[in-house]
């Protein structure tokens, strides 16, 4: 795989606790407007429409955003093009990967994926490339693990530049930049044999990014777009729950009947909460009560079927419940794991739901399963842990 080192734009040290944020498509735009309230937060940049005014056009908004951190030197930019690495703690989980521009040109062949994009989606992050002549945030990628490879990306090779920390939840994020050429070709010739690159998060900025190169065509920066690639073993992934409004008008008695004929064993159990402990094993709460399910018969060899989200899909949500298409239907709704279980409750107790459903966490050894044989997961199949900071590296063309 092809990795280069790049000149990143990134805060001066002074401005970096107020620079970081979250990344733009896991706030709300109220959230954004909150974060936008300091000139300095990079989330102007990468939610401009919590700053922009009626008649404004977003996009350019964020180019003048950007414009202006640059010239109030809130940003700088390195004299040379090198490699960096970002290490993430949350708890006791700890992630290292290697942030480097990747070839546009290796997308989906090489830097495979497990998701459909949505047109309209990827059309806005076009745009919004194009206006800011960069890559505001990280695609998030992975690779089969190798020890000579995490040597490689080992923080004892580099300088610290960053450590902060950001809230909802709690991660501490270190940059690091390995400026040594010595170091920075060994990296290059490593990951030279590599594979294969896994999204894990990002497919519709790693899209916009391919959509962007061709329309430049020729030869430049915007052949390459900037990533953060972790191996798979240090990855942490967590469930990603289901709340559905209704039961299709079944009563309890009967939805509870037809689960049992789904092929799923139901016991109701007397707890708090219900998390599930293992693959096709899933907790429902309804009505206030806890149900263990387990599914049944389940084809082990169909890297699809096989999936916890494909086995509530196709034998709950579209046959019992009507929901056909999850991705468009008002009746459903989804819950990272992030938030715990605990809130599914919540949400069905508090809330406008009716039913709640645990699932346990896709396995990434599945994510590169689906994606090496060239297949989609259903809509949201995964939920990575914790999520890449924006405003800390800017990659620009």
């Amino acid at each position: 795989m092809i990795v280069r080192p790049f000149k990143a734009l990134r805060p001066d040290s002074k401005y970096v606790e107020r620079v970081q944020c979250p990344p733009y498509d896991v706030v709300t735009k109220e959230e954004a407007k909150k974060y936008a309230e300091d000139p300095y937060s990079f989330m102007s940049v990468i939610r401009p429409d919590a700053i922009a005014k009626e008649d404004e056009n977003i996009y350019e908004v964020a180019a003048r955003e950007l414009k202006r951190l640059i010239k109030e030197k809130v940003l700088i930019r390195d004299e040379k093009p090198i490699f960096y690495l970002y290490s993430q703690t949350m708890g006791h989980h700890t992630q290292t990967g290697l942030v480097a521009c990747v070839a546009a040109k290796e997308y989906p062949e090489k830097i495979k994926r497990h998701e459909l994009t949505r047109e309209d989606k990827e059309k806005e992050r076009i745009k919004h490339i194009l206006a800011t002549r960069a890559n505001t945030g990280q695609v998030f990628l992975t690779f089969r693990s190798d020890d000579n490879l995490k040597k490689a990306i080992n923080v004892e090779n580099g300088r610290l530049l960053y450590e902060v920390k950001s809230k909802n939840p709690d991660v501490v994020h270190r940059i690091y930049a390995i400026e040594n050429e010595i170091d920075i070709k060994r990296i290059e010739d490593i990951f030279d044999d590599v594979p294969a690159f896994y999204i894990a998060d990002g497919h519709h900025r790693a899209s916009a990014s391919v959509q962007v190169s061709k329309e430049f065509n020729g030869e430049g920066e915007w052949n390459y777009f900037m990533a953060t690639i972790f191996p798979h073993d240090e990855l942490q992934l967590m469930g990603y729950h289901r709340v559905v409004k209704d039961l299709n008008g079944m009563s309890e008695e009967e939805f509870l009947k037809r689960l049992k004929k789904a092929n799923f064993d139901v016991c109701e159990v007397n707890s708090s909460v219900v998390e599930p402990k293992t693959v096709h094993h899933f907790g429902m709460y309804l009505d206030g009560k806890w149900y263990e399910l387990k599914a049944i018969d389940v084809n082990d060899k169909d890297p699809i079927k096989k999936l916890d989200v494909s086995i509530l899909q196709e034998r709950v949500l579209s046959p019992i419940l009507g929901i056909e298409n999850p991705r468009t239907n008002s009746r459903i709704d989804f819950v990272g794991g992030i938030r715990g279980i605990p809130y599914l409750k919540s949400l069905v107790d508090n809330e406008n739901y009716v039913v709640a459903f645990a699932l346990y966490p896709t396995r990434i050894e599945d994510v590169m399963e689906v994606a090496d044989a060239n297949l989609f997961m259903p809509p949201k199949s995964t939920w990575f842990e914790p999520k890449l900071q924006s405003g800390l590296l800017i990659h620009t063309f």
